[in-house]
């Protein structure tokens, strides 16, 4: 029932700054052959080419344009092959809240307007793309959190900050761990305004932002240990932790408190999969029980109609099982008669 917890440490951030996702369009780049040797077009789903092979990279459309390179001069185009943005940027990315992440110099960056106009000037060393109208900006090897306006609301001091979503941004303050920074237990929760919004004392490989307003907190407590300086990190030799999660609000109001012993696992919008001991249940994202934690193991939605997705939950080992809906009702399904819980 356990997730991995994709994290980002501040080493990687640089190299995932401009990270383009992919999306279905009627427009696929191409590579052909030219009288200047191989360049790169687009098709359409016909195979007719409808943009001239002319450039040295070419990306897929995102809402009507991608980003293109000739030489070392990144711009944009639209699905006529017209310049939306002039081929002088040697870094571009794609236009998220209006704002696109560019440089000029490949060392600075800042952000454009659908015009090319720099609207938050290229003084970063490194951005990511907005996301809720917040993005994230680097200087040396700290972070910190941008508005649409370039209004810093941090300070560059986090080595770990992930993407906006849901009213709430994952940060990790710093890395204590030789086994990566998502198993730093420096991590935290703050809001779009950048506000901490519980302290920064989180395992990070289980201190997931749900996206929906919600987060988990899985607060480590340590017990004793030597401190010892390493080359790159201090750490503990012998260090153990107490362990205990909780669940919180993108105002960091706890909505179930790490005293209830859950342990947090798979989640939708509106619930949460909890375990306590060997037994599994469902809670809302109000702390109440939509199934009891009694249960052997609870399914995906896989099962029924797509208008009506039902889930297995698994009552003994042995395998006995029964469906529930998606609001965890029992649904009578395939001959399997709900029982008594």
């Amino acid at each position: 029932m356990r997730h991995r917890y994709h994290l980002l440490p501040a080493s990687l951030l640089a190299s995932l700054l401009f990270a383009r996702v992919g999306a279905a369009q009627t427009l696929l780049p191409v590579a052909l052959e030219t009288m200047a040797g191989e360049k790169i077009g687009y098709k359409n789903t016909s195979g007719a080419v409808v943009i001239k092979p002319r450039f040295d990279e070419a990306n897929a459309f995102e809402h009507g344009l991608a980003t293109v390179r000739i030489g070392t001069k990144y711009g944009m185009v639209d699905s006529t092959g017209r310049e939306v943005l002039p081929l002088k940027f040697r870094a571009l990315s794609y236009f998220h809240d209006g704002l696109a992440a560019a440089s000029l110099d490949g060392q600075k960056y800042g952000f454009v307007d659908r015009t090319g106009t720099f609207v938050i000037a290229p003084t970063f060393a490194g951005v990511s793309d907005f996301s809720e109208r917040r993005a994230v900006a680097v200087q040396g090897q700290k972070l910190a959190l941008l508005n649409t306006k370039g209004t810093l609301l941090t300070p560059f001091k986090y080595q770990g900050m992930e993407a906006m979503k849901g009213g709430i941004a994952r940060v990790c303050l710093k890395n204590d761990s030789r086994d990566g920074a998502e198993h730093s237990h420096y991590w935290g929760f703050i809001d779009a305004n950048g506000r901490e919004i519980c302290p920064l004392n989180n395992y990070g490989y289980e201190s997931p932002n749900l996206e929906n307003g919600y987060a988990v907190r899985r607060i480590a407590t340590p017990e004793g240990g030597t401190t010892m300086k390493g080359q790159q990190y201090t750490f503990k030799v012998g260090q153990r932790y107490r362990y205990a999660s909780a669940l919180i609000d993108k105002t960091g109001k706890v909505i179930i408190p790490a005293s209830a012993g859950y342990e947090f696992g798979n989640w939708g919008d509106h619930y949460i999969i909890v375990q306590k001991g060997p037994a599994y249940g469902v809670v809302d994202m109000a702390g109440k029980l939509l199934l009891p934690v009694n249960f052997y193991e609870i399914g995906k939605f896989e099962y029924g109609e797509p208008n009506r997705r039902l889930a297995k939950v698994t009552t003994t080992a042995a395998g006995k099982f029964f469906y529930v809906d998606e609001q965890f009702k029992c649904v009578d399904f395939d001959g399997v008669k709900c029982p008594e819980y």
